[in-house]
């Protein structure tokens, strides 16, 4: 038997919560060439997102009208229990959990001071295989903060993050030892603290969000240059959830 080996502090798994499952499979096929598989479980069927022969994600329908839809990233951690007590002694809140899925691992849904949601795993047959994210892979992460430097605080204590000076320009971002994970933005007015998942595109950044739109999805913020990085865009698709689109620069 392989021993599990895991990656704590790296971002692990990808999950849609939405009103319309099928909507979003078409969608997400469409655009990235995402193949599905349904898991029947108790009361409904998750379905886990395949890129190609890799498992990238899931989806699930959401079961709390009071959420709107959106993808949840999932943090490697070694204790969850450990972590989510700790994480509401500096000033966050456990939204469900911790608890286990049989046969998979242990998790629990937190939000952090401002008001963003992430969860924690630990995963019984361990963590992926770290490595540069292909097409149609996750590829990175941005917390959307009203306490950019409280974050770095709070992030510490719930993943064991510490800041790096290595993001563009110098800029400030999360990393879980050498490796940078995540980077911290000052909430846009009007728009409610969060997390957010980018994806490598096929195509780049301007064909993925006029394939985007002729799918249904509503594009938020087109093709914004991160100098030495690549270009970003952001989208909506057509069940609500927001999504990142990542086309990296050119070696």
């Amino acid at each position: 038997m392989t021993t599990p080996s895991f990656t704590p502090g790296h971002f692990t798994w990808r999950e849609l919560m939405t009103k319309d499952v099928a909507k979003a499979k078409g969608f997400y096929g469409e655009l990235f060439g995402w193949t599905f598989e349904d898991v029947p479980m108790d009361g409904f069927a998750y379905t886990l997102v395949n890129n190609g022969d890799k498992q990238v994600g899931g989806m699930m329908p959401l079961m709390d009208d009071s959420h709107p839809p959106h993808w949840m990233s999932y943090v490697s951690v070694v204790d969850v229990d450990g972590a989510a007590a700790a994480a509401t002694k500096a000033g966050g809140t456990v939204a469900v959990g911790p608890m286990d899925i049989p046969n998979i691992g242990r998790f629990a849904v937190i939000a952090d001071p401002a008001g963003a949601y992430v969860s924690i795993a630990r995963w019984e047959k361990g963590d992926p295989e770290p490595g540069m994210p292909g097409v149609g892979e996750f590829c990175w992460e941005t917390l959307s903060t009203s306490d950019v430097d409280g974050a770095f605080d709070f992030y510490a204590t719930l993943c064991g993050w510490q800041g790096t000076n290595s993001g563009p320009g110098g800029m400030k971002v999360f990393a879980a030892g050498d490796v940078p994970v995540a980077d911290p933005q000052s909430t846009p007015p009007g728009v409610p603290p969060n997390w957010m998942t980018f994806v490598v595109l096929p195509n780049g950044v301007d064909a993925g969000c006029e394939k985007a739109k002729q799918l249904g999805a509503m594009v938020l913020e087109p093709r914004i240059p991160v100098p030495g990085v690549g270009v970003i865009a952001v989208v909506a698709d057509p069940t609500g959830a927001v999504i990142g689109l990542f086309e990296p620069a050119m070696a």
